[in-house]
C-alpha cells in the first residue's frame, strides 16, 4: 500500500507543477492597461488612456528577442490593413530608452515603442512576445503569447471580429 502511494504522489506534484509553468509562461495574463507606467521615446508620459475610441494591438516585447524581431514585418503589415479599421499598434518594452530608440531606427518602423518604467514581470508578463487586442472600449478581446503570423488572412479577420 505504502508503494503505491509514493508513485501516485509524484505524478500529482508533477502535474501541478507542470500546470504552474504552463499557466506562467504559455498564458498570457489579464493586465490592468491602466495601471501600465509608460513614457513614449522622448520621456513624456503616456496613458493607454488617451487612445479612447481606437481598437489597440499592444505587444510586449524585447529588441533581443529572435520571435519579436521576426514578428515585425508580419506586425507593419497587419498595422497597414487594420489601420482602416481604427486600430491602432503600439509595442511595449521594459528595456533602456535609447535601446529603443536605436532598434526603432534600425529597424525603420512606424510604430509608436513605449517604455515600461516597471519591468514586464511586474505586470505577470513571462513571455514575450506577448500580445493584447482591445475593443474601442479598452476591453481585453483577444491575448497571446509567443509567436503568430499576424499578417495572415485568417489572423486579420478574426482581430477584425473580435475588436468590433
Amino acid at each position: 500500500m505504502k508503494n503505491k502511494f509514493i508513485p501516485i504522489t509524484g505524478i500529482v506534484i508533477a502535474i501541478l507543477v507542470a500546470g504552474f509553468f504552463y499557466n506562467k509562461y504559455r498564458i498570457a495574463p489579464k493586465v490592468k492597461f491602466e495601471t501600465l507606467e509608460l513614457t513614449d521615446l522622448n520621456g513624456n508620459s503616456v496613458s493607454l488612456d488617451s487612445f479612447q475610441d481606437k481598437k489597440m494591438f499592444i505587444n510586449f516585447f524585447a529588441t533581443w528577442c529572435g520571435p519579436c524581431v521576426k514578428e515585425i514585418p508580419l506586425l507593419l503589415s497587419a498595422q497597414q490593413i487594420l489601420a482602416k479599421e481604427n486600430f491602432k499598434f503600439v509595442l511595449i518594452s521594459d528595456e533602456p530608452v535609447e535601446q529603443l530608440k536605436h532598434f526603432q531606427e534600425q529597424t525603420g518602423t512606424g510604430f509608436q515603442i513605449l517604455h515600461s518604467e516597471k519591468k514586464l514581470q511586474e505586470y505577470k508578463i513571462y513571455t514575450i512576445p506577448t500580445s493584447y487586442v482591445l475593443n474601442s472600449n479598452q476591453e481585453i478581446v483577444f491575448k497571446k503569447t509567443g509567436e503568430e503570423d499576424w499578417a495572415s488572412d485568417a489572423v486579420i479577420q478574426k482581430l477584425k471580429k473580435l475588436a468590433d
